[in-house]
């Protein structure tokens, strides 16, 4: 269960964009809800082409002297990237102009078996290759050690990188970082290939052309590092997907028609990032991040065609062990569903890929809307990869275990660990008594819609403005809009009912709506129930014919209480783990007519359908409605998947005394 946040765009303001702007009340009431208040900031929004001079940022133009400096006395340069879809694309992109000048140039990306950023063995490996300078493009930022170890074998280092700083910076002839709190550049937000970018800019002394030959690479890793598609990310966003319809680079070419995007229509940042994006960063999660860069480098169609075969193969094999390590996951749970009572839920399992616990983490989280580390076992040592909620900042919570792990690393959302396997179980047990001790409150995902859409306003000549707020990402999300009482009038599978056709009537027009997060089976909702629905809208053309396509993102009762909601999940939770005050069980003894009605509801579900939606019904709390379960499973009376949060009723022999549950006695004992 998400918690749901609806803004209200400011009426005042809304209609000064109106009378300022000239465009639609309703894209003017969006851009109100994103904070977009005046006629000047909806231009920089809508109209911004202008970077700022690349020499703004600190130490550019020791880098680019460092660097001219290199290739006019012939130095072997080695650019050294990182193994994701930023570095890859870096790489390429100062690789392929280093070449272009006549440099003596070569590249390195480590694998992730060697892990992120230098390596000492890598640094000592470029010497024997006779490098002279190192260029880090998308790291180096905290390489002070192996920034060392580069200077004692008597090369030199430049860094470009755009990760957080460090207190202090390695030993280099440059750091060019826009995060360096000494940085006084206006753009921060810029990914690896960004700076990059910036930095050939710089080199050429010209934006324009630059843009022309590499912002369909830039546009590519700007997208895959999630970065805000705001102010120049925007721009080369924009620029890049308007320049990948007639891109030059074979390889991406190939990329694309494997992708199934077709290069004739327009390309949208929702195809990089959920088709080209993941066919990038599966090289260098699931084999080696050189077919990735050889792709972009390939000179002939067939090469290129080869090389993007191949990544398209590695994101299958990708998929398949991605849905075997939640599958593996999803079974852990169901042996022990008191894993998904606690505040952070913990799985581990033997030689998973590293590379892809962090995708399935991020999945639970998407499912459970729980934070969760996966690890896996790798003999000696684990690994971990943690994606969280703003309930739980993940950066905190592995900073209190330090003198558990071997390393860390991340940020509030997202975080990476390496332990010992032998105090893998000490870790464990102190990252759950963080929790314990800090996080008073059920964790969960908000989903933020920009505003209530009234039925009114759901018309498609609006829908068709949409567009024009391209491209999204984060910073600028496809706009989520709540459709408030709407009435279901039928439902039908899609996809062998893999997924759910919806018609529904909203303010008396109906529409269909599409929900690709259930299946038709667990669809809990019947025709006839008013609900409230989160969605994505947009325009589906077919056959000649345009019609508004609503894409459900969550669905709940018209009614639902949220606030009372996660308030009993909370004191569920909090019960499961013993962490409740004995004269406070008393208060979640479920009286005989709740009970009854639980019974009632679950006698009349004809498939398999959410607790939380079931508990609404029967007009008993979350916390009450569990514990029912707890006592109808106890008597063999019901069944539950927690991995589905679904419930059923078994068949059942003679009369059943719910007085003498041992759960319920427990309460009555206050235990």
């Amino acid at each position: 269960m998400n918690k749901w946040k609806i803004n209200v765009p400011d009426k005042g303001i809304t209609d000064k964009l109106i009378k300022e702007t000239g465009l639609s009340p309703f894209i003017c009431r969006i851009l109100a809800s994103r904070g977009i208040t005046s006629r000047s900031d909806a231009e920089l929004f809508f109209n911004s082409s202008e970077f700022g001079d690349p020499l703004d940022i600190l130490d550019m133009d020791k880098a680019v002297s460092t660097i001219n400096e290199a290739v006019e006395n012939g130095e072997r340069i080695t650019v050294y990237g990182d193994y994701d879809c930023d570095g890859v694309t870096s790489t390429y992109m100062l690789y392929s102009y280093l070449e272009a000048l006549g440099a003596e140039v070569s590249w390195y990306i480590p694998t992730r078996d060697e892990g992120y950023g230098l390596n000492i063995p890598a640094v000592e490996l470029l010497k024997k290759q006779e490098t002279e300078l190192i260029i880090t493009v998308d790291n180096g930022i905290s390489a002070k050690d192996e920034a060392k170890k580069i200077y004692e074998l008597g090369m030199k280092l430049v860094i470009t990188d755009h990760h957080q700083v460090p207190e202090e910076l390695p030993r280099a002839e440059a750091v060019v970082n826009p995060h360096r709190p000494d940085d006084m550049s206006q753009y921060k937000h810029l990914a690896g290939c960004g700076v990059v970018l910036k930095l050939i800019m710089a080199m050429e002394g010209d934006t324009d052309s630059v843009l022309m030959q590499f912002a369909d690479i830039a546009a590519i890793g700007t997208v895959g590092d999630i970065v805000r598609l705001d102010g120049e990310n925007r721009i080369i966003v924009r620029e890049g997907l308007r320049l990948m319809e007639n891109t030059e680079n074979m390889g991406l070419s190939r990329l694309l028609a494997m992708s199934g995007i077709d290069q004739g229509a327009e390309i949208t940042s929702t195809d990089l990032a959920f088709s080209v994006c993941p066919r990038i960063n599966a090289a260098g999660r699931y084999s080696s991040p050189k077919a990735a860069m050889e792709l972009f480098l390939s000179s002939t169609m067939s090469a290129a065609s080869a090389k993007a075969s191949e990544l398209c193969q590695l994101n299958d094999l990708r998929k398949e062990a991605e849905k075997e390590i939640i599958t593996q996951t999803e079974e852990q749970i169901r042996r022990n569903p008191d894993l998904l009572n606690k505040r952070l839920l913990i799985v581990s399992g033997d030689d998973w890929k590293h590379g892809i616990i962090g995708i399935a983490s991020a999945k639970l989280l998407h499912k459970y809307g729980k934070p969760n580390i996966v690890i896996t076992k790798e003999g000696d040592t684990a690994r971990g990869s943690a994606r969280s909620t703003e309930d739980l900042p993940l950066y905190d919570l592995l900073d209190s275990c330090a003198d558990k792990l071997i390393r860390f690393g991340g940020h509030t959302k997202a975080a990476g660990l390496t332990v010992s396997s032998a105090m893998l179980g000490e870790f464990i047990e102190a990252a759950y008594a963080y929790c314990d001790e800090n996080i008073t409150g059920a964790c969960c995902e908000t989903l933020t819609a920009d505003m209530e859409i009234t039925p009114d306003e759901l018309k498609l000549q609006n829908i068709e403005l949409i567009e024009n707020l391209e491209p999204f990402g984060e910073g600028n999300p496809l706009p989520l809009f709540m459709l408030r009482g709407c009435v279901i009038k039928s439902k039908k599978p899609i996809k062998d009912g893999k997924y759910v056709s919806v018609g529904i009537s909203f303010g008396g027009t109906d529409h269909r709506a599409v929900s690709f997060g259930s299946t038709y089976e667990a669809f809990p909702y019947s025709e006839g129930d008013a609900v409230d629905i989160l969605a994505n809208v947009d325009v589906n053309e077919y056959n000649d014919r345009r019609n508004i396509n609503i894409l459900i993102k969550d669905m709940r009762l018209s009614g639902f209480r949220q606030d009372r909601y996660f308030a009993a999940r909370t004191a569920y939770e909090d019960y499961r783990c013993g962490k409740v005050e004995s004269r406070l069980l008393a208060r979640m003894i479920p009286e005989k007519d709740e009970q009854k009605k639980v019974y009632d509801i679950l006698r009349g579900t004809q498939s398999l359908s959410k607790a939380e939606i079931l508990a609404d019904r029967a007009g008993v709390n979350c916390c009450k409605f569990r514990i029912i379960l707890d006592v109808f499973r106890e008597f063999g009376l019901a069944e539950t998947d927690v991995t589905k949060d679904s419930v059923k009723l078994l068949p059942v022999k003679g009369k059943v005394d719910l007085g003498k549950s041992r759960i319920i006695t427990s309460l009555k004992q206050g235990r």
